[in-house]
């Protein structure tokens, strides 16, 4: 019972965290609808392929990479470790990983303002946002979550550290500074706000001392002074330890990049190293296009924004514009309250710059390389919610202007995320998406079996790909016909087996059509008059391939009475052959036909089965007919 009244006790402790977590996760599934990733592609499919082909540690520790992101690789092993072949499970696991990340936010919020619903507010504006695209439709969108929830972390603890002066937060935050520099290097640029964070630290203050005589007051003073000394000299050589710690690990960083991938200079996007491709003015033009879309003002090629600010429909851009209005007064109001709280305000103007530094150095590790993607803002985005969650807690009542700013906020966001499939990637995954559902999503384990073809490659599907692609839901892992094929035309095949799968483009919605059925029809199409059995109607038409030989015999059979009457017309592609005319209940006809060649035969019978039980079309049945083609 003991353990019991426990377990009650601390989930009624709880019971508002799990509330809280729960309706952040019906809205992360509900703003997420319709999201699927069924097929891999790209990056998802080479990270894909190195763990099913490379040992733990090959995949984990890629010595000789051009990125070394072992913490990342560590997540995404475990992550295919537990989700195996259900690539289609990736998509709920991204977002609840999201919603985790929209908890802590909602956490470090409320740590900041006290104010629940506010910091449920910033929460669902994180979640709701046009910039999760990548990380939720996205395998490797695991590598931006955990970068960001990293990033985030690191802020909060120096935060923590700036205004508790907690050695324990101050270490938590360099541990997260060490685990998203590896997940993605450009988060290495946060080191400044570590040693930021340890210049503003508070010092404690001690108690004043208390009325009394004017000997005890003297007293008094010495001892607070003495005190004050000796926590400068204690603070000052614990000061100098941290920032000990902090340069060694970014000195262990540096020196574990240069063992394992040979260079201090990271990585660029496209292939490209930002050593190489890196101009100043690019770089702020990159920085100035971050800070408008952090403000809801999507800048740049539709490929990368979605749709531009400009572009978007007047009521969207209404909605921008009134969110930043609101913004506008939010900033107006606290800073009236900073310079009116007196000596607090230090305080007030400390944190806001290790935030604003923060958000500069996010900005300015993502616009030193050639393009700016707008899943690079999210982290910027999510620690502009906890500025405005921190200026809430000095604004009072104004701080329900959050509320106004929030509302404002979902009606653009949610269209801009209607606008995702404007993104370079989406089209892409859409087809893939298609191909994993006509291959393994219809056919299953048997499409191992079969040997799987597409007519054309309009799409330029590339050879790794076409390699790998169905490898993963190869759970055997036997490897067999797991190649797709490409193939000009399906008259490229003599035959259609059962072994086969014939697909073609569907360039129109980006899709992948199964038209192996409509193949075997096109090659032995029974246009009317004619039947699965074999009979036909006394007008009867079938279209059909020829094989490799270079006649065609018809074997035909009257089960009536032969009176030499019985006369057939035939037509082979419109033109009049000699009649069949039928001295025996069965009948050969032969006519010359070009090796797989497409022919159209016509049979125009004077005469019909009399006393047949059935009738199947609108004429009567004639006659059995069996087409020798090499079909």
């Amino acid at each position: 019972m003991e353990i019991r009244d426990r377990i009650a006790e601390e989930f009624d402790k709880r019971k508002e965290g799990f509330l809280i977590f729960a309706l952040l996760l019906g809205a992360g599934f509900f703003i997420n609808r319709g999201v699927e990733l069924k097929g891999l592609y790209m990056d998802d499919l080479y990270l894909w392929s190195c763990y099913g082909e490379q040992s733990f540690f090959e995949f984990v520790f890629p010595m000789g990479s051009t990125r070394f992101r072992f913490v990342f690789y560590l997540a995404a092993w475990l992550e295919l470790l537990l989700l195996g072949h259900h690539v289609g499970w990736m998509v709920p696991f991204n977002i609840i990983l999201n919603v985790c990340i929209a908890f802590s936010l909602y956490k470090i919020a409320f740590h900041m303002n006290r104010r629940k619903l506010v910091s449920l507010a910033v929460g669902l504006a994180y979640l709701v946002s046009r910039l999760a695209y990548y990380q939720i439709s996205q395998f490797y969108g695991l590598m931006e979550s955990l970068g960001l929830w990293a990033a985030v972390g690191l802020l909060y603890y120096a935060y923590r550290y700036v205004n508790e002066r907690n050695t324990g937060s101050y270490l938590l935050a360099n541990l997260c500074y060490f685990l998203a520099s590896f997940i993605h290097e450009r988060y290495m640029a946060l080191v400044p706000v570590l040693f930021l964070a340890l210049l503003m630290g508070k010092r404690s203050t001690g108690r004043d001392y208390e009325a009394g005589t004017w000997e005890e007051r003297k007293q008094e003073e010495r001892t607070r002074r003495s005190r004050k000394r000796r926590e400068r000299e204690t603070g000052g050589i614990l000061k100098l330890l941290l920032s000990l710690i902090t340069t060694g690990l970014f000195g262990l960083i540096l020196l574990i990049r240069f063992v394992t991938i040979g260079t201090l200079s990271p990585a660029g996007t496209g292939g490209t190293d930002v050593a190489d491709t890196f101009q100043f003015g690019d770089a702020l033009g990159h920085a100035l296009e971050q800070v408008g879309m952090v403000f809801g003002r999507n800048t740049g090629p539709e490929y990368l924004c979605m749709l531009a600010f400009e572009d978007s429909p007047e009521h969207i851009q209404r909605y921008v514009l009134f969110s930043n209005l609101v913004l506008a007064v939010c900033v107006a109001v606290f800073l009236f309250a900073v310079l009116r709280s007196g000596r607090q305000m230090v305080g007030y103007l400390k944190n806001l710059a290790l935030f604003l530094v923060f958000i500069a150095l996010c900005i300015g590790s993502s616009s030193v390389t050639i393009r700016v993607e707008l899943r690079w803002v999210y982290v910027v985005y999510a620690a502009a919610l906890l500025v405005l969650a921190y200026m809430s807690s000095v604004m009072g009542k104004a701080g329900l202007l959050v509320f106004l700013y929030v509302g404002s906020l979902i009606p653009a966001e949610t269209f801009y995320r209607g606008c995702w499939e404007n993104l370079y990637y989406w089209p892409n995954q859409l087809r893939y998406n298609s191909l994993a559902e006509v291959t393994a999503g219809t056919y299953e384990n048997d499409i191992f079996k079969k040997q799987v073809y597409i007519i054309g490659n309009t799409y330029e599907m590339s050879e790794f790909t076409a390699e790998t692609f169905l490898k993963v839901y190869d759970k055997d892992k036997k490897g067999e016909n797991t190649k797709i094929e490409f193939i000009d035309s399906d008259f490229d095949f003599k035959t259609i087996t059962d072994e086969m799968v014939i697909l073609c483009e569907d360039v129109e919605n980006n899709a992948y059509l199964d038209v192996t059925s409509f193949v075997e029809k096109q090659r032995f199409n029974r246009a009317y008059g004619s039947y699965e059995d074999g009979w036909v109607d006394k007008q009867a038409k079938i279209v059909f391939l020829n094989g490799d030989t270079d006649t065609v015999t018809l074997n035909c059979y009257y089960p009536g009475k032969i009176t030499g009457k019985q006369v057939c017309t035939v037509k082979v592609n419109g033109k009049k052959l000699p009649d069949l005319v039928f001295t025996d209940s069965a009948m050969s006809y032969e006519f010359p036909a070009a090796p797989y060649q497409m022919i159209s035969l016509e049979l125009s019978c004077n005469f019909y089965v009399t006393d047949a039980k059935e009738k199947r079309g609108e004429e009567s049945l004639a006659m059995i007919v069996d087409i020798k083609a090499d079909k």
